[in-house]
């Protein structure tokens, strides 16, 4: 295992795009921490503390922060796709089947440097939420409370890089898997819209659709990703009566059940690619 990570580490450094990439997404996860206690905008001449907002309150931080930072996920998914696409145009991936690494080993290591880069993440992200929530935070409530966010955080990283391993593998072009991961976001989107809109024709009207109610697309693959973080529920009221304006909205486990499947799929297909192609 550490003669495979040692490759993939080799691979990633000495490529200046992938490293360049990497550092990029920690110093955006940094520099996120250290602004967001800092912004202050001002909303028709009102200035607003987004502090005071109870943004930084325990416990609805670890789900603000982590909703928050998922967007640079996609540093990471550039460094991903890239990584196994220059396999097949700069044609390491045959040498190192020549050499005596077997698809599995191949594979497997694609997999280690997914969880490494998610882990890390996952770690940086805890770190961030507690430092500002250890500053700004003053509910009292348990620091700890609703920490899960960060493992669902982990969880979501996994999902979306084995789909991006997927497509790079099956499409082996830089471009094209990036075209591809566009296609399916867009696919998933319109399938949605169209069983929303069908759903509320049916039912009580267009009128009234309910944007919390349960969807069978709920549950496609980067549907999946994002439910298993939610957009925060804003609550005025609690704001008013001296709160936060943030609510908990609390992720069900048939989305970590289906994150998980969907893992186990996506890598398996890329497996299944590798040994059927003739490399």
């Amino acid at each position: 295992m550490l003669r495979l990570l040692k490759i993939e580490w080799n691979k990633i450094f000495y490529y200046k795009a992938t490293r360049t990439f990497t550092i990029l997404y920690f110093l955006i996860l940094v520099v996120i921490g250290v602004i967001l206690g800092n912004i202050k905008p001002e909303i028709g001449g009102i200035k607003l503390n987004i502090a005071k907002l109870g943004t930084f309150d325990f416990p609805e931080i670890w789900q603000n922060i982590t909703y928050l930072v998922a967007i640079a996920k996609i540093f990471i998914a550039v460094i991903i796709i890239t990584n196994i696409t220059n396999e097949y145009s700069n044609r390491t991936l045959k040498q190192n089947l020549i050499d005596g690494m077997s698809k599995k080993e191949f594979l497997s290591s694609k997999v280690m440097v997914n969880v490494i880069f998610a882990l890390l993440s996952s770690v940086f992200v805890f770190g961030i939420a507690l430092v500002l929530g250890k500053i700004f935070s003053s509910s009292g409530e348990n620091p700890m409370k609703n920490v899960e966010f960060v493992v669902y955080y982990f969880l979501k990283l996994n999902l979306f890089f084995s789909i991006c391993l997927f497509l790079a593998i099956w499409l082996r072009k830089t471009a094209f898997a990036f075209l591809g991961l566009i296609v399916l976001w867009m696919g998933e989107g319109a399938i949605t819209l169209v069983e929303v809109l069908t759903r509320a024709w049916i039912g009580t009207g267009l009128e009234n659709i309910n944007p919390e109610a349960f969807n069978y697309t709920s549950y496609l693959p980067l549907n999946v990703s994002s439910n298993l973080i939610k957009a925060p529920r804003i609550n005025p009221e609690g704001f008013v009566m001296g709160g936060t304006i943030f609510g908990i909205r609390e992720t069900e486990i048939s989305y970590v059940i289906a994150a998980l499947i969907y893992m186990l799929i996506f890598t398996g297909l890329s497996y299944w690619l590798l040994k059927k192609r003739d490399l």
